[in-house]
């Protein structure tokens, strides 16, 4: 047990550092190296708990999936005593606000989910390196990948039952209208670090556009 701790305090650490070097020189820029450097050890040792850069890549993009989760949670717990649409905008105001807080993390999500895609039914299994598939977080990813989806449909279906939410599109249509949205403004707002957009509109009525547009879906009936 003690040597199984020590292991998981020495990965966490890793982890730690990779984050950092990840978000400052972004992970195709990045080696081995800088992440041994950051942290004052060997490249040997770093292979030792991480058999490859995007080994660790992938337990950053565990521990964002397991943040997202947590923030959901807590934006539904809030949420409780309110309807169902406002625990759904609610869900969709903490994933803004975790994404623009959390770049790098929203990064590794959206680049799993893009990962996924791009192998389904085999046609580009190839990806698919021999340290990646034994790689643990990758398989702790998949397993709690669908959980942040699932939230979300259960806050469109308390909403349809207290009468807040009349849209009667399938609740996974609702799902990717709503976070087309968010993620299109996470993708392209995310970088720039500015107040406005290139064309020069504010970014916070932008972000208040989505949540708007998003709330007269959600009470039309006839959308």
């Amino acid at each position: 047990m003690a040597t199984s701790s020590k292991r998981n305090i020495k990965e966490n650490s890793i982890i730690d550092a990779a984050e950092k070097v990840f978000s400052r020189q972004g992970f195709a820029n990045t080696k081995m190296e800088d992440v041994a450097k950051a942290l004052g050890m060997s490249k040997g040792t770093i292979y030792f708990y991480f058999s490859s850069k995007e080994n660790l890549y992938m337990a950053i993009t565990y521990r964002a999936f397991q943040a997202l989760i947590d923030t959901f949670y807590e934006s539904v717990s809030a949420t409780k005593d309110e309807s169902g649409l406002e625990g759904l905008v609610g869900l969709m105001k903490s994933f803004i606000a975790f994404s623009e807080e959390n770049f790098l993390y929203s990064e590794a999500m959206l680049d799993f989910i893009s990962f996924v895609r791009s192998t389904s039914e085999g046609s580009l299994d190839g990806k698919i390196t021999d340290a990646m598939k034994e790689s643990s977080y990758y398989e702790r990813v998949k397993d709690i990948q669908n959980i942040p989806i699932n939230i979300f449909l259960k806050e469109i279906e308390r909403g349809r039952n207290d009468g807040s939410i009349l849209n009667k599109q399938k609740p996974e249509l609702i799902y990717l209208y709503a976070w087309a949205g968010v993620l299109g403004f996470v993708k392209l707002n995310s970088t720039s670090g500015k107040k406005t957009t290139i064309l020069k509109v504010e970014i916070s009525d932008w972000r208040n556009y989505i949540i708007s547009s998003t709330r007269t879906l959600l009470r039309d009936a006839n959308a």
